[in-house]
This record gives structure tokens, sequence and C-alpha cells, in this order.
């Protein structure tokens, strides 16, 4: 006898099903049955034979009987369950056996009939078992879609970070370039003027180039840590004034806050000019000084930040609105682009506080 059937009528359930059973009518029986309400459908004469379809086709449901020779039906459920814990299983005998019935759900069976099995009674189980089934796969493969969109993303998302910080690195590589040239161009220059235009040129691009290595060097691309930036920004600005009389310390106060880089830029050029400024002006006559550096997170988005030092002060007659300083326009300007609110305060030397938000 031909003991696998497949079939595609739209009627039938898409599910795999073996049938076990000794008795040759009531297999002949169950085939004419089953075949026209499953698609694919096998028959074995026995637990072992019934092992051995389950092993190669791993069927959806397995209907067994339990009292066969060779290997009855629950040494078989135990072996398949052995290979899967979860496999579908209905127990079915003519005889009613406490101890099979037992032992058939201490196995973990889904079913378990008494013979003779009325057909109604048993298609309505499978129609049971072929919902299941089906909505398992429904969410089998939505899980998969899911699997294989996430892993998409996941990846484009790489690919696009690689790209990206290779893009921040190529800026901060050729800003360094254009420095590089400025600082060349600067040992070919006698005018002492317009070396310091040189290397404030270059101390502009130093902190905008800062900007772009640390978001190279940072987990994420959106935003970098103030307090390390900063701290790397008046480095390199004090070694630019090393040959000012003055010794100037900095006091730092900076809270532990990330700030977005269309934030961060303005910001460091700010603070490179104020900087700038203090050490070009505010210790003449001085043997030290002071410059302080106090960063706060008001809010989600709102920000303070303040650049003050103890020196020398700007006289009360000048206006810093309408001075024709580069640097001062600088600021102004770089103010108005973070939205911002300038307060200024040279009671004793110089304060200034800019408060901004971020979007």
């Amino acid at each position: 006898m031909n003991l696998n059937y497949q079939h595609n009528p739209a009627n039938r359930h898409n599910i795999t099903l073996l049938f076990v059973d000794d008795n040759d009518s009531i297999r002949r029986l169950y085939q004419r049955l089953l075949e026209k309400h499953v698609n694919n459908f096998y028959i074995a004469r026995n637990g072992s034979h019934g092992l051995e379809l389950y092993k190669e086709h791993k069927p959806d449901l397995v209907i067994t009987d339990i009292n066969m020779p060779v290997m009855d039906g629950l040494e078989m459920v135990r072996e398949i369950k052995l290979i899967d814990p979860n496999a579908k299983i209905v127990m079915m005998s003519a005889y009613n056996v406490k101890e099979n019935f037992i032992e058939s759900i201490n196995l973990g069976i889904d079913g378990y009939l008494m013979k003779p099995v009325e057909a109604k009674k048993l298609l309505s189980l499978i129609d049971e078992f072929a919902g299941i089934t089906l909505m398992k796969w429904e969410l089998e493969q939505k899980e998969a879609k899911r699997r294989e969109a996430e892993e998409f993303l996941k990846k484009s998302l790489e690919e696009k970070e690689v790209l990206l910080r290779e893009v921040h690195h190529r800026v901060k590589n050729n800003m360094q370039i254009i420095s590089s040239i400025l600082r060349m161009q600067s040992r070919t220059i006698e005018d002492p003027r317009l070396k310091e235009f040189l290397q404030e040129s270059q101390n502009r691009i130093h902190s905008m180039a800062l900007i772009h290595e640390n978001l190279y060097n940072n987990d994420t691309l959106a935003n970098i840590k103030f307090s390390n930036y900063v701290q790397s920004l008046t480095g390199n600005i004090a070694r630019t004034f090393a040959n000012k009389k003055a010794t100037v310390r900095f006091n730092y106060q900076i809270e532990d806050a990330y700030l977005p880089i269309d934030a961060a830029i303005p910001c460091g050029l700010i603070i490179n000019e104020l900087i700038s400024n203090s050490f070009k002006y505010a210790f003449e006559g001085k043997s030290q000084g002071m410059i302080s550096i106090i960063f706060k997170k008001l809010s989600a988005i709102n920000y303070s930040l303040e650049v003050s030092d103890d020196g020398v002060g700007i006289p009360k007659d000048l206006d810093i609105t309408r001075t024709k300083s580069l640097g001062m326009k600088i600021i102004h300007k770089l103010i108005k682009q973070i939205e911002g609110d300038l307060t200024t305060d040279f009671s004793n030397g110089t304060k200034f506080i800019i408060k901004f938000k971020t979007t």
C-alpha cells in the first residue's frame, strides 16, 4: 500500500498528519477519511514504523493507537518527545486502562480518544489542531519577517554609521590640513599683527575640528560629551598663548551633559573667542590669572554657558555690541545662531553668560 498521499485541494488543511495503527482495516478506513481532510498524510503500521516516518517528515500532528506489536504507541511517543518535546500527539485506545491514560497524560499528549472514534469528532479535533498550526505558522512568518526587517535596518544603520564616522574623520583631517597651511603661511610673514590673525583663524578651525574628532571617537554620532570637548579645546588655546607672561589656570565647572553638533560647534567657537580674548587682554601687568568655564543643564533642552576671568576687565565706556572686534562680532553671530541670550558683568574682570536651548 502507498503510505504517502499528497493532495492540494483548496478545502483541505495544509498540515502534515501521521496516523499509526496496527489494524489494516482501520488504516484503510482512516486513509479514506483523512486523505480528504489534509494535504499531507502518512500511515504507519506500528510504533517503530511511525517513529521512522516521524523522523523523516516531522508531521504537525500524530494520531496513534496505544496497543500495537513491535513498538506500542506509548513507547513511540516517548521517543518522539525526546526529538521534539512540543510535538502534537493524540492517543487512541479501545481499552479503558487507567495506567495507559495516566502515562499518556504524563507524556504531555494533546488528546485522548476512546475507540471506536466517531469520524465527526476526529475531524473536529483535526480542524482545531489545523487552526492552531496555521496560527503558529502565521506568527512564525510574521516573526521571521520582523527579524529580517530588523536585521536589514540594523545592517543599514551600521553601514550609515560607518560612512558618517568616515565623513567626520575626513572633515577633521581636511580642517587639520587647512590649519597646517595657515601655520606654514604664518612662518613666511614678518608682520606680528598678521601672524596673530592667522593664529586666531587656526584656533577657530581647530575648535571645529575637535568636534568632528570627538564625534568620530564617540559611541554616538549625534552628540558629544561637552566636558571632554571643552578641556581639549582650552588646552590647545593655552598652548597657543604659552609665551604670555601671566600664568593662567582654568576653573572647570561643567556638568556631565551631551550637546548636539549644531549647538556644540557654536559653543566651542564662542569659548575659543572669549578665552583667546582673556589670554590677550585680561592679564596685562599680572603674574597670574584664572579663567572659569561653567556649563549647566537647566532643563531637558535649556543650557547655560558662563565664561569669565579675574583680569583687568573691560572699560565701562566700551559698548561690546558696537565694537569693531572681529572676535566679538563672531560671538554675537554665534549666540544668535543658537537663539541664545547674552548677559555680561564687567565689575570684577569679565563675565559672559549665554543661555540657550537645543531643539
